[in-house]
């Protein structure tokens, strides 16, 4: 048995293979933020990945013996917007089977929803048998009382979560996710399914409370406006890739990867000021974790849209690849523009029109954007005989 366990055992990754590795993924890296508009800095991400695997041997040797799943997760990294500081707690880099997985918390998701303008804020709770819960409606507030110095298995057993989520024209969805759902979900997930008493069954096993949140968010999201590809795309990742296995659309890694390179590529409550305006759904054709979700603050998590930033791909027509003209990207961004005036002038929503041109846009286009925006809205307050 010895002689087996050693004959497994890797060599150990030197730093600079680590560093030749992180520094390999610059160029799909710096492809997918520039199409993105992103805020996103290769740098910073690359110093943390660094980080990541220094501190984490077995990490650095699953990217090693598997750097097409390691590329795929720093691609992936790139295209949520969520960086791997772990001090933010949004997305990790974490070894699965066999591969390294960019493994995204319940607060990551959180974020991707407020920053992508679907939602302005998100909130999720778990709830127990011997909780007081009342569920009334999904446009009301629900009622849910409970100690929350309570120890999980002083408050009975797991009955489900449910996600609130307040959208920008000032209403509420509530969306209950009942515990059979919950372990409909634990049960499609390869880690826990797993049979061999030696492996882990995962962080179902390990945080299984946090597990259920994101759970219920993948499955409220089918529920919320449509504003950015970027959040189904990366709940396909976790389901797909990443092996969390509840999958909430046909959306296999292929297309995933087209998604973010073009058809050329290899395969607490808070308080909130719900911002003017409405949603703007632009795009119509969108396609469990280790320690991303160790330290929730209580049962109830939130998010709140703090600075936007854009965090879906942009789409063509085609699919913009890594080696795309930047005219057709600016082509894209245009008819956008066009859409979200057109969309104002039947709404009046013009505080939600700058607030997305500010959110995705820069340089020529943000003042192309702001120059149309502004004389609509002039001429729109000019037909309701207000003053502008």
């Amino acid at each position: 048995m010895a002689g087996k366990q050693i004959s497994q055992q890797r060599p150990p990754v030197k730093p600079e293979q680590i560093n030749d590795l992180v520094r390999s993924t610059e160029q799909d890296f710096s492809n997918i933020v520039s199409a993105m508009n992103s805020r996103m800095n290769f740098a910073q991400e690359a110093l943390y990945a660094y980080q990541a695997m220094l501190g984490n041997s077995y990490l650095a040797s699953v990217a090693m013996n598997n750097k097409a799943s390691f590329a795929l997760a720093m691609q992936q990294i790139a295209s949520s917007g969520l960086t791997l500081n772990p001090a933010m707690g949004l997305a990790y880099l974490v070894p699965r089977e066999g591969k390294v997985i960019a493994d995204i918390s319940y607060r990551g998701l959180m974020k991707i929803a407020t920053d992508s303008r679907a939602v302005d804020l998100v909130v999720a709770c778990s709830v127990y048998s011997r909780d007081t819960f009342s569920f009334n409606g999904a446009n009301d507030e629900p009622i849910h009382v409970y100690d929350p110095f309570l120890a999980k298995h002083d408050r009975g057993e797991f009955r489900g979560v449910y996600v609130k989520a307040y959208l920008s024209i000032g209403k509420l969805l509530v969306h209950p996710v009942s515990a059979e759902d919950v372990y409909a979900a634990r049960q499609l997930s390869s880690a826990w399914t797993n049979s061999d008493p030696t492996k882990k069954k995962g962080p179902w096993d390990t945080h299984f409370d946090s597990m259920a949140i994101k759970t219920g968010i993948k499955i409220a999201r089918k529920y919320w406006p449509m504003t950015s590809p970027a959040l189904d795309n990366v709940i396909s990742y976790l389901n797909e890739e990443g092996g969390e296995g509840f999958v909430g659309g046909a959306v296999t890694l292929e297309t995933a990867s087209r998604e973010m390179h073009g058809p050329s590529s290899a395969t607490q409550t808070n308080v909130v000021n719900l911002h003017d305006g409405v949603v703007y759904d632009i795009d119509h054709n969108p396609v469990g974790q280790p320690q991303a979700d160790a330290s929730p603050v209580g049962d109830s998590h939130f998010a709140q849209m703090d600075q936007p930033r854009n965090q879906g791909p942009i789409r063509t027509e085609g699919e913009v690849g890594a080696g795309s003209a930047p005219r057709d990207v600016n082509e894209t961004l245009i008819r956008r523009i066009d859409q979200v005036h057109d969309r104002s002038m039947r709404t009046g929503a013009w505080q939600s029109a700058f607030d997305w041109a500010s959110a995705q846009l820069k340089g020529d286009l943000l003042e192309r954007a702001n120059k149309k925006f502004r004389k609509g809205q002039s001429e729109y307050l000019a037909k309701q005989k207000v003053p502008a």
